[in-house]
């Protein structure tokens, strides 16, 4: 079996309580920007969308 380097999430929808599942491309995470040379768009927050299955709300997914 192969594994995947994406992470799932679980989340409930606001909609209709019905949990979520989805699927979070990898991030950096956060890293230390005190030192002004390590300051780029490796920090920035990031986002994906999905709907629920069970009612079709819209939900959006915001990480780092």
């Amino acid at each position: 079996m192969s594994r995947s380097n994406r992470s799932s999430m679980r989340i409930g929808c606001p909609a209709c309580n019905a949990t979520v599942n989805t699927p979070l491309p990898p991030g950096p995470g956060l890293v230390d920007v005190s030192d002004e040379t390590l300051q780029d768009d490796s920090n920035r927050l990031q986002g994906t969308e999905t709907r629920c299955q069970h009612c079709g709300h819209e939900l959006e997914l915001y990480y780092y």
